[in-house]
């Protein structure tokens, strides 16, 4: 296998027999576009040359034929994910957004014992807008009567998130207590009772100027309310690079809502939903033991940094039919590629973000071989990453 990765940095390709394509659309994103399939098409080029487009707001399809596939030009050095510091006690409102939309066979927050959510505000607040699934504190943690829950209850949640209007003093410090008095009430009284509840850090106020479309004024609690919600893909890097599935892929709500404008299809099957309003990067792959990734994993990588990086800076969502294993390869590339993190750092970060990250044993072998071609020498083993 090796020795194919090897040929690549000097052999041309004939990507026509794979199917890649590169949808082009409208105005909006042509200037990106053009500097990711120039950059997609062209080998330690240091001119840049514009594929065949049209002023037409119609799709067009762009075989990528008889062009090196993309290399690193130098070995790459290793680094180690930044740690972003976070209060004890607390959570960042991208997590939280990732725990709402968390999958496990089935969306989690469908199961009404997956996560309490406790809106700390008065009832006013809560009435005119909360976190989804959110219940009043007071409809658990009673003032005067205490926890309504019985800890049995209380045992059988995942999760027990709080929150404020605003927050991110120390738990339990003089500040804490006098900015958010009630949501450190609920906090000591939960971990009394033996729970190990967090806060979302920045309160209601940063969750909703991030992701204000997972806040609403109507009471979401039961099971059945639960399956109406709209599940979104999982965000990997803050508002620039997401995970997900063929169907979230199509839905125009998810795709409007988090300002997607590049698309990298790793399905073989399921159609580009928007071509007239998004750029697209088509690669029909197949999750299963004879998949080769060698021109994918470089085409998907150089695709999506060139759409980080464009002026505006784009947002791109990554997908295969649940989101697991093909996508899974190619987010993993990128990170490898451009963030220069090993393959075990990379997939211990994905799987933080998105739980049900999964991909298969062949995919995770060829990731191997193209971590050891990034950076001259292999950093993981198979076992490290299989534990």
């Amino acid at each position: 296998m090796r020795g194919r990765w090897e040929q690549l940095m000097h052999l041309p390709r004939e990507f026509k027999e794979m199917g890649v394509v590169l949808s082009r659309m409208n105005n909006n994103c042509r200037v990106a576009s053009r500097e990711a399939a120039s950059t997609i098409q062209t080998v330690n080029s240091t001119s840049d040359r514009e594929v065949n487009s049209t002023d037409s707001d119609h799709s067009s399809i762009i075989p990528i034929q008889n062009k090196d596939v993309c290399e690193p030009e130098e070995i790459l050095v290793p680094l180690l994910p930044e740690i972003t510091h976070v209060e004890r006690g607390y959570i960042t409102p991208l997590q939280v957004y990732n725990l709402l939309n968390a999958e496990e066979g089935q969306p989690a927050l469908y199961d009404p014992y997956y996560i309490l959510v406790l809106d700390c505000r008065s009832a006013e607040r809560y009435k005119d807008s909360h976190v989804v699934t959110a219940r009043a504190s007071v409809t658990v943690i009673h003032p005067e009567l205490g926890c309504l829950i019985s800890c049995i209850d209380l045992q059988k949640y995942s999760v027990i998130l709080l929150y404020a209007e605003e927050g991110s003093s120390p738990v339990g410090s003089v500040k804490a207590r006098a900015d958010s008095p009630d949501l450190q009430r609920c906090f000591f009284q939960l971990s009394a009772l033996g729970m190990d509840p967090v806060i979302l850090l920045g309160g209601f106020t940063a969750f909703h100027t991030l992701y204000p479309f997972l806040c609403t004024s109507r009471m979401v609690l039961l099971e059945p309310e639960r399956h109406t919600l709209t599940i979104y893909p999982s965000e990997i890097l803050e508002g620039a690079l997401y995970q997900g599935s063929a169907a979230q892929a199509e839905n125009y709500r998810i795709i409007k809502n988090l300002h997607i404008t590049h698309v990298v299809n790793a399905t073989a099957n399921s159609p580009d939903a928007f071509p007239n309003m998004l750029c697209y990067l088509r690669l029909p792959l197949s999750d299963d033991a004879q998949q080769d990734l060698v021109e994918a994993l470089p085409l998907a990588s150089r695709f999506i940094h060139q759409a980080l990086k464009g002026v505006p800076a784009g947002r791109v969502l990554v997908h295969c039919s649940m989101g697991r294993s093909r996508s899974s390869a190619l987010t993993l590339a990128f990170l490898m590629e451009h963030r220069h993190w090993s393959l075990l750092h990379a997939l211990r970060w994905l799987k933080e973000r998105r739980a049900c990250t999964a991909p298969n044993i062949n995919f995770l072998q060829q990731l191997l071989t193209y971590e050891e071609l990034l950076f001259g020498s292999r950093l993981t083993s198979l076992d490290d990453i299989r534990r």
